[in-house]
This record gives C-alpha cells, structure tokens and sequence, in this order.
C-alpha cells in the first residue's frame, strides 16, 4: 500500500461559483471569545459605523453571517453540481480521503476506500457518504478548524498521465494503463483509444489500438446485468473500422489462412442489433487460426460468461465482471523470467489486394476482475493460452490460470491500473483462488 500524500484545497464548487470563502480548507479559522479572525481575500474594511456600534457588535462576526447568508440561497442549485457520483471520476479526475478536525480538538478520518461522495454546501457545510450506508455524517464548517484531503496515492492510474476531458472514459475499471504513444487524434505512428457504445445499453467495448503496427493491443469492457441480455442473434458484419487511422481490412485476412478472431465476442453483446455489430469491426479482432477461435478462446468465453451471469460458477454473486482481453504483438515476452517469442515469424497475408500483412500473436490472454457490492470484494484471475493450430483437448482450465501479477510481467502491461492501489496490490499479487472460481488444473 502506498502512503497517502496530503494535499490541502478549496471545494471546487465555491471555486466554481466564485464565492469569496474563508479559506476554511486550510485551516484558517481563530477565535478568542468574541474575537474572530477570518481570512478572506479582499476582505471589506469596517468604517466608522464599527467604531460606533453598541457594545458586543463584532463587525468580523456579521461578515461572517452575511456570508453564510448569501451561499445559502445557493445551496439549492449547488447541490446538483456539488455531488461527486460514483459513477464518475471525480472533478479533479482524483479520489480522496479526508481528515476532518474539530475545535473541540477530536479529529474524524475517512480513508479514499471508504467514502462513496461528499456533498458540499457551499459556505455551510459538507455531507459525507460512506459505502453501503444510506445516511450522511454532517459537518458545519463553523464547528471545523482544518480539513486535510488525502490523495489516494494511486500514482499509476490513468488520470495521473492523461487528461479526462480528452478520455472520458479512461478512470473505468477495466482500463489497463494507456500506451504513452495514445493520443486523441490518429496517425500511422500513434496508438489510439476508440470506445464503441449504443445509446440503450451504454459502452460495448474499448479498444486501443496500434496504428505503427496495425494491431489490437488490447480490449476491454464490463459484463453486469444491464448489458447480457440475449435479444439478437451474430450479425457476422465484419468491417474496417473508420475511427482510427490505420484499419486492418476485410482483404488483409481473406485467404490467409487465419480466421479474424473476436476479443470482445458477439455472444457476450447481443441487447440490441447495434451493440452486436459494434463487436464485429476489425479492431476488435486478432488473427487466429480457427481450432483456437473456435476451441480453447471460445471455451474460455464461455467460462468468463458464466463467470458474470450464472451464481453457481463461482464462490459469490458477481455484480460486475471487469475483463481485459489481448494477444501478444510483441516480438519478445517474458515467461519465468526468460523471454520468449511473442509473435510468430509468418504473418496473416491476405488475398489479392490486401493493404497489411498482419501481426500473427503466439499467446492469446484475458484477465479478469469480479466484483460483488454485497460484500464489496474483489477476486482476480488471468488466463494464458498458447495460440496454436490445435483443438482443444484439456478441459481443465484452472491449467492456464495465473496471477494478474504474472501477466503483467509477462505482457508489460498494467491492468486494472484504476483500482485504489490498497486493493490493486492485494488482487493482482493473490494466486488464483481456484476454489472460488470452481477451476481444477490437471495435477490437483
């Protein structure tokens, strides 16, 4: 777990509102008897009515009234704007801890990890939410000497190397970190994140994609309740993907010998005819031959399906599956510290007319993260298939299960990345609990 750094700031919604606060957020509040020292910027002057007010009139102390006056009647409208959902990243693209200190000299410390939003009132106070509970702590920042916000210390999470305004959905779950070569507009050279959705059922998918090598580095998305319905049938409309700028084509696998093999499959989007055909551009394949599309991957998908919609499958209700899916495109990999082939020395060459000889990938991954809210735990696992023109003969999946550690070193990538670094490192390091996801492997 890495430490916290502590960092002080204003709320953003009086930022926002361009209200003149005391500057609470940093501790700025001294009081002796009726003497109240506040500090705010361009502070209006008393005048001679001060010198000539009856005795106990204290000047500071009607500011301060007037203040709280004025941001009250703003509450109202603020309160739509001031609450951090859960859903999405927060306004400063970070997720903080707080400590709260009182002037009755008690303190009150809520880590990242607890805290579901906060509700700020501007110039009164502030609703704090914890997970799985229905009321709010209540705090008026008059009965508050200082507020401490942590940062969560989640220094490889996407929103710390890319702007959120340009990759809106980057702080997902599912994301691995971002290629350093991403960038919001394509060229032959750059990598790109294209995220397909419909407006009835949200996200299908992210990709990223490789341009330089025209290739998927990797897919990702999530498998809940709302989105795993079974109301169309495979579209099987394969296409050219126009959002990036360098597309593998429908030539580029024709008679090469290899099938164009999902990431995302079909059968895990079929709400609706458009989410289904978004399954079925070209970045969203890797070229595989067909004993493995439609042996060990496709029997994997069906095991990660079950994963996310069947109770029985593993040891607790899943309310979110978060997958990552990929192959190899590097010439090199690393497994048990020696480096391997990634890739295999014959491309993908389409038929006449084909554009690119496509990269051929010598190991095919997922990795896997389930969620149940109930009980607000997370389990990890990855699976690691040699890509091979070979049936399926081992049904014994647990055999190509290892740790999202392991991946990771295998693959140079950073899943999960977005998770709070306390929980990344406990699910990413943990072996794969073989009982809970119900997997036996061939010694056992």
């Amino acid at each position: 777990m890495k430490t916290m750094e502590k960092k002080m700031y204003m709320s953003p919604v009086a930022e926002m509102l361009e209200i003149r606060m005391p500057q609470l957020m940093a501790g700025s509040i001294k009081e002796d008897g009726d003497n109240v020292e506040i500090t705010v910027p361009n502070d209006p002057q008393p005048g001679d009515a001060g010198d000539a007010a009856a005795p106990g009139f204290n000047p500071a102390k009607l500011l301060w009234t007037i203040v709280l006056m004025l941001v009250m009647t703003l509450t109202a409208n603020a309160q739509t704007v001031a609450t951090v959902d859960p859903a999405g990243p927060p306004a400063d693209g970070k997720t903080h801890g707080m400590k709260i200190y009182k002037k009755d000299n008690t303190t009150v410390e809520y880590p990242f990890s607890a805290i579901s939003h906060v509700t700020y009132l501007p110039g009164v106070g502030m609703k704090v939410y914890l997970k799985g509970e229905t009321y709010s702590f209540d705090y008026l920042y008059s009965e508050l000497t200082k507020i401490e916000y942590q940062e969560d210390g989640n220094a490889n999470a996407n929103s710390k190397f890319f702007s959120m305004d340009d990759f809106t959905e980057a702080w997902r779950l599912e994301y691995p970190q971002m290629n350093s070569r991403v960038s919001i507009t394509g060229n032959t050279e750059n990598c790109q994140v294209v995220v397909k959705s419909t407006p009835d059922y949200g996200i299908t998918y992210s990709v990223e994609w490789d341009n330089a090598l025209v290739a998927n580095r990797w897919t990702c998305y999530e498998l809940h309740e709302g989105n795993t319905l079974s109301a169309t049938d495979r579209n099987d409309d394969f296409k050219a993907d126009l959002e990036v700028a360098v597309s593998s084509t429908l030539e580029d696998y024709r008679n090469s010998g290899f099938s164009r093999g999902h990431l995302c499959p079909s059968a895990d989007r079929q709400c609706s005819i458009d989410q289904n055909k978004q399954t079925f551009f070209l970045t969203n394949m890797q070229p595989q031959w067909q004993k493995h599309n439609g042996g060990l991957w496709k029997n994997l998908e069906d095991l990660v399906r079950n994963f996310a919609t069947d109770d029985t499958k593993t040891g607790a209700h899943c309310d979110t599956l978060y997958i990552v899916k990929a192959a190899t495109i590097t010439d090199k990999v690393t497994i048990n510290n020696e480096q391997v082939d990634g890739i295999y020395a014959d491309r993908c060459v389409g038929g006449e007319g084909h554009t690119h000889e496509l990269i051929v990938p010598k190991y095919f991954y997922m990795a896997l993260l389930h969620y149940n809210k109930a009980t607000n735990t997370y389990h990890a696992i990855a699976f690691w298939t040699l890509h091979q023109d070979a049936g399926d003969t081992n049904k014994n999946y647990g055999d190509y299960a290892i740790s999202i550690d392991e991946l990771e070193q295998r693959t140079g990538l950073d899943f999960f990345c977005n998770l709070p670094d306390e929980i990344e490192i406990a699910v990413e390091a943990a072996e794969p609990d073989m009982t809970f996801w119900k997997l036996t492997r061939t010694n056992d």
